[in-house]
């Protein structure tokens, strides 16, 4: 019995040795960023959130090196995390803004005017599309077959 729990209390530290800390993700992220291997680094961002949801300074930098992996949406959102942890940071506040400015988005004015007017008219076409169809392929107003 003693040797079944002094083997299971080395298992479970020796898991605990190697488990590895958020702070190592990140700090592998970081070097992998600086030497330009942004797809790695997105890798190991993600790994020190997934160890530590609450670690803002790896969403900021999963967003950066989205960003310089030309993935905009996916750098605002993981931005947009950061911040929302936290809140104190001008400094991601205008490079968020930056981004969305120099975008190839539609602007928000364009989706909040535009959208909703494309959307009724569509919804108008396609009911006037599906009225004319049923209404040229009834019988009420097809000729009757000639008999020969």
């Amino acid at each position: 019995m003693k040797k079944l729990f002094l083997g299971l209390a080395v298992l479970w530290v020796s898991g605990r040795v190697w488990a590895v800390a958020p702070e190592d993700y990140y700090n592998a992220g970081m070097d992998l960023f600086k030497n330009r291997d942004y797809d790695k680094a997105i890798q190991y961002f993600h790994a020190a959130v997934d160890e530590r949801p609450d670690y803002w300074q790896a969403y900021q930098f999963l967003g950066e090196a989205y960003y310089q992996d030309a993935n905009r949406t996916e750098a605002v959102l993981a931005m947009e995390k950061s911040l929302q942890l936290h809140p104190d940071n001008p400094d991601l506040r205008k490079f968020i803004s930056k981004i969305r400015k120099d975008s190839p988005w539609a602007s928000n004015n364009f989706s909040t005017v535009f959208l909703p007017i494309l959307a009724i008219l569509l919804s108008l076409l396609s009911l006037g599309w599906t009225g004319y169809w049923t209404w040229s392929h009834s019988t009420f107003h097809s000729k009757p077959p000639s008999n020969p």
